[in-house]
């Protein structure tokens, strides 16, 4: 597996996590639940495409 591919999900979900925390009172209600639910699934793809690449590190 490509780790590069993986560095970069790793950096936008961090990334869309800041814009989350720095700009919560300015988003909308609604933007923000898109945003959240968004940011969730990219961190639990995340944290499973990094396992995924740790078990296969020796392979």
């Amino acid at each position: 597996m490509n780790t590069t591919n993986l560095a970069v999900l790793v950096v936008s979900t961090l990334l869309l996590g800041g814009v989350l925390i720095f700009y919560r009172e300015s988003l909308t209600p609604k933007l923000r639940r898109i945003l959240a639910t968004a940011a969730a699934v990219m961190l639990l793809l995340t944290f499973v495409l990094l396992v995924y690449t740790l078990f296969t590190i020796g392979s």
